[in-house]
C-alpha cells in the first residue's frame, strides 16, 4: 500500500515539473508576415541606434513609450555595458525582405504571446553579444483605413472585382481588356487584383500605417554564466560591505552616549553656581501668640468634679466615700 502511495505522489511530481518545463504556445494573435516583422524590428532598432546626445534626451523627455525604451536601451548598453559599435542590420534585412535569406539563418526568432507578438534579435556588437526585443500588437487603426480603400474601389473581394472586371469587358470588348492586363503587365484578374491590394497596402505603408505597431523594444547587453556569477558574487560583497559599514558606523555612535551625562551635568553646576552667588532673603520674624492666660491645674479641677459626685452620692443615701477624705459642703444662702 504504502508503495503504490509512493509511486503516485512520484507520478503527480513527474507531470507537474513536465508542466512547469513546457513554455506554453499561442496562435498567432493577428495576421502577419514573418520576414516582414523581423525586417520591421531590425530597421526600427537601425532607427535609433546611432542618435546623437541632443536626441536622446529629447527621446527619453518628450518621445513615446517605444522610443524611450528603445533609446533608453541602446544607451545604457553603450555607456554602461561597453558594447561597442553595433553589427549593421541592413544586408540582413533586405535579404530576409527578398526571401534570400532564411529566419534561422538571421538568428532571429518570433515568440506569439496571447495579443502580442514579440521578434527577438540579436546582434554581435564589436565587444558584446546583444539581445534586442521588440514587442508587437496589432493596428487597428490599419484596419479601418484599409477597408475603407477597398470598399471605396470594389476590392473586398476577388468576387466583386471579378464582376467588375466582366462587366468592364462587356461594354468594351476582350481586346481592351487584355490591353488593360499588358498595360499593367499582368496575365489575368487575378494578377491584376493583387497588384490592386498590394498598391492599397503600400500606400497606407507610405503614411506610416501597419498591421502592427511596436509597443516596446527591449536592448540589453549578453553574458556568460560565469560573468553572471561573477556580477552576482561581487554585488553581494559589496552589500555585506555596505552593511558591516553602516554597523560599524551605528557602534561609533553607540559609543559616544557615555559622553552624554558629562555633557548634561554642566548645566546644573552652572544653576549652582547661580544660586549660590544671590542674597539670601532675610527671614522675617513671626510674631508669637503671647498666652499668658492662667489656666486652672486639670489635676484640680478633676478633683473638684470627683468631689461633687461623691457629695451628690451621699446625699443620695448610696454611701459613696471619697478616698481622698474631700468633703463637700452644699452652700446655704441666709436670707435676711
Amino acid at each position: 500500500m504504502k508503495i503504490k502511495k509512493l509511486l503516485v505522489l512520484v507520478s503527480m511530481l513527474a507531470v507537474m515539473f513536465s508542466f512547469a518545463g513546457c513554455d506554453e504556445n499561442y496562435d498567432k494573435p493577428f495576421a502577419y508576415n514573418d520576414r516582414e516583422l523581423i525586417s520591421s524590428a531590425m530597421n526600427s532598432f537601425m532607427q535609433y541606434e546611432n542618435i546623437s546626445e541632443d536626441y536622446v534626451d529629447y527621446y527619453l523627455t518628450s518621445g513615446t513609450e517605444f522610443e524611450k525604451s528603445a533609446v533608453k536601451g541602446i544607451v545604457q548598453t553603450k555607456e554602461t555595458d561597453k558594447v561597442g559599435d553595433y553589427e549593421d542590420f541592413s544586408e540582413t534585412s533586405y535579404l530576409l525582405s527578398v526571401g534570400a535569406m532564411s529566419i534561422e539563418e538571421s538568428g532571429a526568432k518570433i515568440v506569439n504571446g496571447p495579443d502580442y507578438v514579440t521578434v527577438i534579435l540579436k546582434n554581435h556588437a564589436e565587444n558584446r553579444d546583444v539581445e534586442i526585443s521588440v514587442k508587437y500588437y496589432e493596428n487597428n487603426q490599419y484596419f479601418i483605413e484599409y477597408n475603407k480603400i477597398v470598399s471605396a474601389n470594389g476590392l473586398e473581394t476577388y468576387d466583386d472585382f471579378y464582376e467588375d472586371i466582366l462587366y468592364f469587358e462587356s461594354i468594351y470588348g476582350t481586346e481592351n481588356l487584355q490591353m488593360v492586363y499588358q498595360q499593367y503587365g499582368v496575365s489575368g484578374a487575378g494578377e491584376l487584383y493583387q497588384m490592386e491590394i498590394d498598391s492599397v497596402i503600400s500606400d497606407l505603408n507610405s503614411r506610416g500605417l501597419y498591421p502592427y505597431y511596436a509597443e516596446e523594444m527591449v536592448v540589453s547587453a549578453v553574458y556568460s554564466k560565469k560573468e553572471l556569477v561573477g556580477q552576482a558574487g561581487m554585488n553581494t560583497l559589496i552589500g555585506m560591505g555596505t552593511v558591516f559599514v553602516v554597523l560599524i558606523f551605528i557602534s561609533f555612535i553607540i559609543s559616544l552616549f557615555k559622553y552624554l551625562p558629562a555633557l548634561f551635568a554642566k548645566k546644573p553646576k552652572v544653576e549652582v553656581e547661580k544660586k549660590a552667588e544671590t542674597p539670601k532673603a532675610v527671614a522675617t520674624p513671626v510674631a508669637v501668640a503671647d498666652n499668658n492666660e492662667n489656666l486652672a491645674d486639670d489635676s484640680q479641677l478633676v478633683a473638684v468634679i470627683t468631689a461633687a459626685i461623691y457629695a451628690y452620692e451621699a446625699q443620695s443615701g448610696n454611701g459613696a466615700v471619697s478616698k481622698d477624705k474631700l468633703v463637700v459642703r452644699s452652700i446655704k444662702r441666709v436670707r435676711k
